[in-house]
């Protein structure tokens, strides 16, 4: 049994957040292929979604070609160059805040679309940025950003920038209400024309006049060197399946460590809504998470390559040790995911600003809010993702794209740092349980705050302890990440979407 029904096409299919993203893609994917479609997709949801994602933030894609390899593309962006530790000290700071002008990295989104469109694409560029230009001069706004904006609005009215762009009037916008962000229509135009104008022309200028205005490091140089980069994904094989996951900065590696984890575990023995199922996993995602804080961040400074952290050795080392997260709960976080299939390309991807509004600070002339993503850098200068200048931090964006037999599936969700461990039973649901995908995406989910003994779960699971945690159930659905899958099997092309969450899979003839 399951909730949203699936969009089954023999051309192409999208699965998206938000139903305007999804239409565009497919509309996109009429003409060209799923690479176009994503450019076309990404660019929507930063209209439409301005609370996870935008241009002022990051994005990620795994794409597997006609061919079957798979390719990462890391559009993160890095610290400024100007926001270092003795920086951060000299201010009296003892760990990065959250929030502000010190929280904000280079925006890589823009960068990695382009990239990716100029490797993968067949349409015009700017025909593909065209639909969000649109839907930038007006379009209207769903329950869930009028509740983000709402729940937020005295963090929003601090700063100008998003107070004049979110808060017509002082007023939080209802549901259905037609909104517009002609600031952001504009600049989206000057990127159809010129992407390059985002970290070398007048939005860059903006970004940094305003931010700086408020006490910010940045410089025009920390736009104008930056480039997104390809890169190949990290893969392991469980139960038989491959499994694809991106590499750092990105914590893919972490969902893989889990995987791993589990190998040795008959799970099939294990009743799905068991809390024995949740102890096992948690168990097991403790010790991978406590590898990735102590391992994890922009590869060019970490001491073990991606493929050492997955060996056998290592993996031997987990199972033995006592690795454990610090003792510090994480702050929450969302993004936003969306998959594309044709007939002969997938691309699983993800973009975010991190926290919902990213810093809080919108640049008001082109409704540009920028990413919180330099908060997750420590002040500790012997950690390993200790801040440094062009840095990047560890990051909680990743996606997975699964090979199972005949079937090839895109997956990801939201999520912020709980994404390895939902990834994790996401895969298992399909693997080890046998569901249907748009039942592994609708069934109770549960997650654990690292650094903290809690566990929540959603209504389904039973009403055994859990020794050493504390457990806590939550109605079902509850916000607990939004996932989508879109499947290739044989002439089959399939897209699932998340109860959870307003999105639609749509595809087309």
């Amino acid at each position: 049994m399951y909730f949203k029904s699936p969009f089954y096409s023999m051309s192409g299919v999208v699965s998206s957040e938000h139903p305007l993203a999804s239409m565009v893609g497919a509309s996109v994917l009429k003409e060209g292929n799923a690479v176009d479609a994503t450019v076309s997709i990404g660019f929507s949801l930063s209209v439409v979604l301005p609370h996870l994602s935008g241009l002022g933030g990051d994005f990620f894609a795994l794409v597997m070609d006609p061919n079957g390899r798979v390719h990462f593309l890391n559009g993160s962006g890095y610290a400024p160059g100007k926001l270092t530790l003795d920086f951060m000290r000299r201010l009296g700071f003892s760990s990065m805040p959250s929030h502000g002008v010190y929280s904000i990295s280079i925006p890589g989104m823009v960068d990695g679309l382009y990239k990716l469109w100029r490797r993968f694409g067949s349409l015009d560029w700017s025909k593909l940025v065209l639909p969000a230009i649109k839907i930038a001069y007006g379009f209207p706004a769903t329950k869930s950003l009028c509740e983000a904006i709402s729940n937020l609005k005295d963090e929003l009215m601090k700063d100008r920038g998003s107070r004049e762009t979110y808060l017509s009037g002082n007023k939080v916008p209802s549901e259905g209400d037609i909104i517009s962000f002609k600031g952001l229509a504009k600049a989206l135009e000057m990127v159809s024309s010129d992407p390059r104008s985002f970290y070398e022309g007048e939005i860059a200028e903006s970004i940094v006049d305003y931010v700086n205005s408020l006490g910010g490091v940045l410089e025009l140089e920390d736009f104008k060197r930056y480039s997104s980069e390809f890169g190949d994904p990290l893969s392991i094989e469980y139960r038989g399946k491959r499994v694809y996951e991106m590499p750092p900065n990105a914590q893919g590696i972490t969902t893989l460590h889990i995987l791993r984890l589990l190998e040795d575990l008959d799970l099939k023995e294990i009743p799905p809504n068991s809390m024995r199922r949740i102890k096992i996993m948690v168990d097991n995602a403790k010790v991978a998470y406590g590898v990735r804080d102590m391992y994890v961040t922009d590869p060019r400074y970490m001491n073990l390559r991606g493929h050492d952290l997955l060996s056998d050795d290592f993996i031997g080392r987990m199972r033995n040790s006592m690795l454990r997260v610090n003792e510090k709960s994480i702050n929450g976080a969302d993004t936003t995911f969306f998959a594309v299939a044709d007939d002969g390309w997938l691309v699983a991807a993800i973009q975010s600003i991190f926290h919902n509004f990213g810093s809080y600070i919108t640049e008001p002339k082109f409704n540009i809010t920028l990413n919180s993503r330099a908060s997750s850098f420590s002040l500790d200068e012997e950690h390993i993702n200790r801040l440094e200048p062009y840095k990047k931090t560890l990051h909680t964006l990743s996606a997975v794209i699964l090979e199972c037999s005949e079937r090839l599936m895109a997956i990801g969700i939201s999520g912020g740092h709980y994404r390895p461990l939902f990834h994790s039973q996401l895969i298992t649901n399909i693997i080890d349980y046998g569901f249907h995908p748009q039942e592994a995406i609708e069934y109770p989910r549960f997650r654990w705050n690292p650094g903290t003994n809690l566990v929540e779960c959603e209504e389904g699971y039973d009403n055994h302890p859990i020794a050493g945690y504390e457990v806590r159930k939550l109605p079902y659905p509850a916000r607990m990440g939004v996932a989508a899958i879109v499947e290739i099997k044989e002439r089959l092309r399939a897209g699932y979407a998340d109860t959870r969450g307003d999105g639609l899979p749509i595809g087309i003839i």
